[in-house]
């Protein structure tokens, strides 16, 4: 077995200049050839790593100054003599391996029997760097990064992006066992800092939770603390983008930006001027939001469901965050909740609420009628596809509401009479998605109001949901 050890000293990523839309790669010069060390079998390399003036990201305070800090560390994606990846994380920076004020740091990091002249790949920050398949392809994103964290748990702090989210990858090839003499790091993500106004006065201090989409990508933000700047770190993009925002107050807010571009290894300041949500507007289309459906229709938008219900509260942040909308027309007037025999639908069923909140890509109820959206089922395979399966920018797909869902919703319309006439409802059983059993699942009477349970083989209304 052979350890190579490789030495890397990097110099910091540093702004110059306002945080302004600049776009730079960090170019790595070797200072010095890499050699053997025919003593002790490892090998050293210095890295010199710069940012010309224009450079904006990888920013650590808001003066847009980045350095080096005890703790740090950097992932190497090589293959072995075996042909397996590997990755291999560098030891935990120490104050002895800061220099130049903190803007250049030495990284130990250990290579076990490296297969020569194969790919290899930088990743920092190490943590978001993925425990990598023996079969994996270095140079893909995704079997090598772990972007989990950026979609799910930014917290919009600008120092917590810039130590876990602030990637920065190197594609290249060993040197023979040895790393590349020279490389250049470059950042694949945009940075941006978001400060939100309701048409007038700024409200970023008061949000606390905030989702932007792409309309591919979702990023969910869960605010710790007051930030007069949410950062958030995203994939390039270029279209419309959709914020969904939750305040302290509690308030709702929406708003859709169109033909914006996000280009790679920039910082964008962002101010957004978001539209209040009240029960009753509707979701058009296009991602953009109307008083009501005579509005968005009176403006030649094409309106297609209606917001039904808007929260603030833990259950809220931590499923659909910020609301739950449903269609304004069936999606199906006679399907089958399952088209298979009760013994292939219990099959089907979920294990636990985790399966089910992993199929609603990230938005599921946590009530005690848990929502399933799985696509298997006939019923909720008509609810995701509902006008053709699009959906508006900003919202979930399209899906089977739960028991629990619906409450939530007839409770903040008012009653049962006032939701079936705001989304015009039919007097009819409506499938839910809640199972009760191997071969029953709970319906919603609008005729009554009563929920029942019933055979999963027998026709029923469906009525698609989004969720915001």
């Amino acid at each position: 077995m052979t350890n190579n050890k490789i030495f890397l000293s990097m110099a910091a990523l540093a702004f110059v200049g306002a945080m302004t839309a600049g776009c730079s790669s960090d170019n790595l010069t070797a200072e010095t050839p890499q050699l053997p060390d025919t003593n002790n079998g490892t090998v050293t390399m210095k890295v010199t790593v710069s940012l010309d003036e224009h450079a904006s990201t990888r920013a650590l305070t808001e003066a847009g100054v980045k350095t080096f800090e005890a703790g740090d560390k950097i992932a190497v994606i090589y293959k072995n003599t075996a042909g397996e990846t590997v990755k291999a994380e560098s030891a935990a920076l120490q104050s002895i391996d800061l220099h130049d004020a903190q803007k250049t740091a030495s990284f130990s990091v250990t290579l076990t029997n490296p297969k020569a002249s194969t790919p290899v790949r930088y990743i920092y920050p190490a943590v978001m760097a993925k425990d990598v398949a023996n079969d994996a392809t270095i140079t893909s994103d995704d079997a090598t990064i772990d972007y989990t964290g950026l979609l799910n748990s930014q917290n919009g702090d600008l120092t917590t992006l810039g130590t876990n989210y602030d990637l920065a990858v190197y594609d290249g090839n060993l040197n023979g066992t040895n790393l590349p003499g020279s490389a250049t790091l470059t950042n694949p993500l945009a940075i941006c800092g978001f400060t939100l106004t309701d048409g007038g006065s700024d409200i970023t201090n008061t949000v606390n939770s905030l989702t932007v989409c792409d309309g591919t990508n979702s990023y969910a933000v869960t605010l710790t603390s007051a930030l007069s700047t949410i950062y958030v770190a995203m994939k390039p993009t270029s279209g419309n983008i959709a914020f969904a925002a939750s305040t302290t107050a509690p308030k709702t807010y929406f708003k859709t930006a169109t033909g914006k571009t996000l280009a790679a290894s920039k910082l964008y300041p962002i101010s957004v001027s978001m539209v209040e949500l009240a029960l009753g507007n509707v979701f058009c289309s296009d991602g953009s939001v109307y008083e009501s459906k005579g509005a968005a229709e009176g403006a030649s938008k094409t309106p297609v469901a209606l917001i039904c219900y808007l929260g603030n509260d833990a259950e809220t942040n931590t499923t659909y965050r910020h609301g739950l909308a449903l269609a304004l027309s069936d999606a199906s007037t006679s399907a089958v909740w399952c088209s298979q025999s009760s013994e292939t639908c219990l099959a089907k069923q979920y294990n636990n609420k985790e399966d089910a909140q992993t199929d609603m890509a990230g938005i599921a109820n946590t009530d005690a009628l848990v929502g399933h959206a799985t696509h298997t089922h006939a019923a909720a395979s008509v609810a995701r596809n509902y006008n053709s399966g699009t959906h508006p920018i900003g919202t979930s797909a399209w899906f089977l509401p739960s028991g629990g869902q619906w409450k939530k919703m007839i409770y903040a319309a008012g009653g049962r009479t006032k939701l079936i006439t705001n989304v015009s409802l039919q007097s009819a059983d409506y499938w839910l998605s809640t199972e009760s059993g191997a071969a029953l699942t709970w319906r919603y009477a609008t005729s009554d109001g009563f929920y029942r349970n019933g055979s999963k083989g027998i026709s029923h209304y469906v009525r698609s949901a989004l969720a915001f």
